[in-house]
């Protein structure tokens, strides 16, 4: 069952400009958000069993009633009790996480771009 994952800020429409960065099992996703094209928020996955790109879901056509919109974050209910999985769908892309935890690190963080968000708070 696919459920939204409201806590993440809205993500800028046109140019969320993902970036992401994976180390020791951790992968940090930011972005820049719908609120202010000038700020990045940053999500980190703890505990990363894989993750993957994929095709935006509107390359299938327009959107459905059982395909996820584009610029928006998705938690997949869990089978047991392991790995949770989240889909977050960008306007060009879909990122599909496996993990056991998810967090928003940062809500808005004034950048030049989510590259630059990451390298500040990881620096």
């Amino acid at each position: 069952m696919l459920r939204e994952w409201i806590e993440p800020p809205a993500m800028s429409a046109t140019l969320p400009a993902p970036a992401v960065l994976s180390s020791d099992g951790t992968l940090w996703l930011a972005y820049r958000i719908a609120r202010d094209p000038h700020h990045c928020a940053v999500v980190r996955f703890l505990h990363v069993e894989q993750y993957a790109w994929g095709a935006s879901p509107a390359v299938h056509g327009p959107e459905q009633a059982d395909r996820p919109p584009q610029g928006s974050f998705y938690q997949v209910a869990p089978a047991d009790e392991g790995r949770r999985r989240w889909l977050i769908t960008f306007p060009d892309a879909m990122l599909e996480v496996r993990a056991v935890d998810a967090e928003v690190v940062l809500r808005a963080a004034a950048a030049i771009g989510p590259a630059h968000a990451l390298a500040a708070l990881l620096a």
